[in-house]
């Protein structure tokens, strides 16, 4: 897969487009007024994956809770701010890392020219961020492709005039064919990085489908520097990890613990379900700076030779499981020791990459 190569920008710390790795970007529920709790939430994300963060900004009061979280989250953020040019001026001067405008909602150019400036001083950066469900009126009668791209090419001038890059870009359809066919639009009007996600695409089983199926097949194509899944979900949490395997799942993601397993049938020996449910959760509160390829395998037909090809793999007896490292059986438990020896596997090899090589 070529990958198509941007400009690069820095979202804080964070390096999006050129030839930095795909990012993660998760989005908060709470409002930021609540500072504790939209921390916590910025917390949980990234301990689940995410890069960045997105916030909601829709008052005065969201945005002293912003300036605040500003000073202790762990993720550079994004103010996203619609309607009031005067907030996100406000954002821009309490130092935020990024501020999406959607073309939609944002009505009063001097104020943009105005916005754009002071990012322009603060090094801030710029997501122009159109989406179907708020087109301008103006363009609302073109079919919806075109009108996403012509929403983000009027609103690229200006900042181009005052020869500010520091923009990302998106354009999001709740409709797979129309969120792929913009995306590629863009990557060949623009060399700006692109953030990439399926807006509004549901809750559970139905949103991660539709986000996989649109995400893997933009990826694929090698477009795309930052993510993010957009699920009905109470938390930041499904949809940073949903994003995360999304990456590993196209090879775009070289960190983390991917866990595979096998279907389970009828000759499965033990509780395979129980098992792989207890380890994803142990293994969240594991992070590994580089890739962990982990199989949890249920009998002797294809569990041995899965868990030999993985970094760590377990392969379920009769009422034994068989411990693999690196393509070796290093020890034979009972299936009842067998999490927390794994476990304690994956803590070794995380803190020595050597036990890895």
């Amino acid at each position: 897969m070529k990958r198509e190569k941007t400009f690069q920008v820095f979202l804080g710390s964070l390096a999006i487009g050129g030839r930095s790795s795909v990012s993660v970007e998760s989005m908060g529920r709470v409002y930021p007024g609540r500072v504790d709790e939209c921390l916590n939430e910025i917390c949980a994300a990234a301990a689940a994956g995410s890069d960045c963060f997105r916030i909601a900004v829709p008052d005065e009061g969201a945005l002293s809770g912003i300036i605040q979280l500003k000073k202790h989250s762990p993720l550079p953020l994004v103010a996203d701010i619609h309607f009031s040019p005067i907030i996100a001026l406000k954002a821009v001067e309490a130092g935020i890392d990024g501020i999406r405008v959607n073309p939609g909602t944002w009505k009063n150019r001097l104020q943009y020219q105005q916005l754009i400036e002071r990012m322009k001083a603060r090094n801030g950066v710029l997501r122009l961020g159109a989406n179907t469900g708020s087109l301008p009126s103006h363009l609302q009668k073109k079919g919806r492709v075109e009108a996403l791209l012509d929403s983000i090419i009027e609103m690229i001038e200006i900042p181009q005039k005052n020869d500010f890059h520091r923009i990302i870009l998106s354009a999001k359809s709740t409709d797979i064919n129309e969120t792929i066919e913009i995306y590629e639009r863009l990557a060949d009007a623009f060399s700006y990085p692109l953030h990439v996600g399926l807006t509004e695409a549901g809750e559970g089983f139905e949103g991660i489908i539709k986000s996989t199926i649109a995400l893997s097949t933009i990826l694929q194509k090698g477009i795309g520097n930052n993510i993010r899944v957009s699920l009905t979900s109470p938390n930041p949490v499904l949809e940073s990890q949903v994003a995360v395997q999304i990456l590993q799942g196209v090879g775009l993601r070289q960190k983390g613990i991917e866990v595979i397993s096998c279907p389970t049938c009828a000759r499965t020996r033990g509780d395979v379900v129980s098992f792989v449910r207890e380890i994803k959760e142990a293994v969240q509160m594991i992070s590994s700076p580089f890739p962990i390829k982990l199989a949890i395998m249920g009998c002797e037909v294809n569990g041995p030779g899965e868990a030999k090809e993985a970094d760590l793999g377990l392969a379920f007896g009769k009422s034994t499981a068989l411990l693999f490292v690196q393509g070796k059986v290093v020890k034979t438990m009972h299936q009842q020791d067998a999490l927390s020896e794994l476990v304690k596997q994956l803590q070794l090899m995380v803190s020595n990459p050597m036990v890895k090589k």
